[in-house]
């Protein structure tokens, strides 16, 4: 078995950062706050390519808008939030990665999120260490819901598609999973499960507490439920 995970809303607490950052942004230029929510949903989990698309749609027609300055606005925030060692650790994340080490399970991350930043959130966080391999959306041809960034982290790792378990919050890396062959286990953050992922989630867990728990017990024989589901 080996353990892929998405990095933003799953290992750190960084969405909820990050959609203050964009609320931020819309009030400095006046926007409305129901749409930012609305288009900031909508690119949860993608790369800056597919962001920009998504805000330009939502946005562009606004008189005197530029995704360029809210851009700046909410990257500002957010690299505030990141330099000065405030982004929160999800709840389970340095246990579950620890019992992963001690049991020598691989340990890989694929985030959307470009190199340079990923870097810096996991280092000042003490996370950057604890997986073995790691692949950033800048990497990926294609974003999140196509499976590309998986699939290169699974190669990076040597490990068989079909043998990765990988933990999601959102949609579009479910799909993304779900269409690499592995089995997604959907964590969610600020997105509530859909019909869509109840279909398409090998797993649902409320926290990655839960994702260690099922673990074990799988480890231990209790349990086969996501070894052999």
């Amino acid at each position: 078995m080996t353990v892929i995970f998405d990095m933003d809303g799953v290992i750190l607490d960084s969405e909820r950062v990050y959609l203050e950052g964009w609320m931020r942004a819309a009030a400095l230029s006046g926007l409305d706050g129901a749409r930012m929510r609305k288009a900031v949903a909508d690119a949860t989990g993608v790369n800056d390519q597919m962001e920009r698309q998504i805000m330009e749609e939502a946005f562009g027609s606004v008189p005197g808008w530029s995704y360029e300055k809210a851009f700046r606005d909410c990257r500002d925030y957010f690299q505030e939030i990141v330099d000065s060692g405030r982004m929160p650790v999800k709840e389970g994340a340095r246990e579950l990665l620890a019992w992963l080490r001690q049991e020598s399970i691989p340990a890989g991350l694929a985030s959307s999120t470009p190199f340079p930043l990923l870097r810096k959130e996991l280092a000042k966080a003490g996370l950057y260490e604890c997986f073995d391999v790691i692949v950033s959306g800048d990497m990926a041809e294609r974003s999140k819901p196509a499976p590309d960034i998986f699939l290169l982290c699974a190669g990076r790792l040597g490990a068989d598609p079909g043998d990765c378990l990988v933990i999601e919050d959102s949609y579009n890396g479910i799909r993304a999973a779900a269409a690499a062959g592995m089995r997604p286990v959907m964590v969610p953050d600020r997105l509530a499960p859909t019909e869509e992922m109840e279909r398409t989630a090998f797993l649902i867990l409320p926290s990655l507490t839960a994702v260690l728990e099922h673990l074990k017990a799988d480890r231990c024989g209790a349990s086969g439920e996501l070894l052999n589901k």
